[in-house]
């Protein structure tokens, strides 16, 4: 059950989910951040195939940076959870506003953060499972590679709906209050 769908839990979730996102970048070894080109958690995600994700668990063992990259897929676990219900809670509050066309834009927030949720969860925990078990899998790995693309674009659709929603929002209600 979600919290109630208030402007203050709307940005304490947000807010925070926001913020698990960049400390998870800023506590990365540059052996999971891109620096190392091509043996980074991008390249996990887009792995594809055991092969290619064995190869990745290798480089991340010489580096001694693997108990690092299985956290990091814990704690993202975390900021997907927490920037969904933000998500879903601002655009309940979308929902709220007087505009139909501000309702309809809170209603795709709520559908886009819904389907990240599920999608990226399919990810992450398809390349969780994969570290724990310390071995690629063909089929986990072609789950996340193709979920990667699907959650960007749903993250995208997501924030655009609750940023633009909220801008229009508040244009209308100015004009709404200089029009009185």
């Amino acid at each position: 059950m979600l919290p109630s769908a208030t402007k203050k839990n709307f940005l304490i979730f947000w807010l925070s989910g926001w913020a698990l996102l960049f400390i998870i970048r800023a506590l990365q070894p540059s052996e999971l951040t891109g620096i190392m080109a091509g043996l980074d958690m991008e390249a996990h995600r887009r792995a594809g195939n055991a092969s290619m994700v064995d190869t990745i668990h290798a480089h991340w063992q010489e580096k001694g940076v693997y108990s690092q990259a299985l956290w990091s897929l814990v704690v993202d676990l975390f900021f997907i959870t927490v920037i969904s219900i933000g998500g879903i809670l601002g655009g309940r509050l979308l929902q709220q506003d007087a505009s139909a066309n501000i309702r309809r834009v809170g209603l795709l927030a709520i559908i886009a953060h819904i389907a990240f949720w599920l999608v990226d969860y399919a990810e992450t925990l398809s390349q969780l499972v994969q570290m724990v078990q310390g071995q690629g899998d063909d089929m986990l790995a072609g789950i996340a590679a193709f979920m990667r693309p699907i959650k960007m674009q749903l993250f995208l659709i997501g924030f655009a709906a609750l940023v633009i929603g909220y801008i229009a929002s508040r244009v209308i209600a100015a004009r709404s209050g200089a029009k009185s």
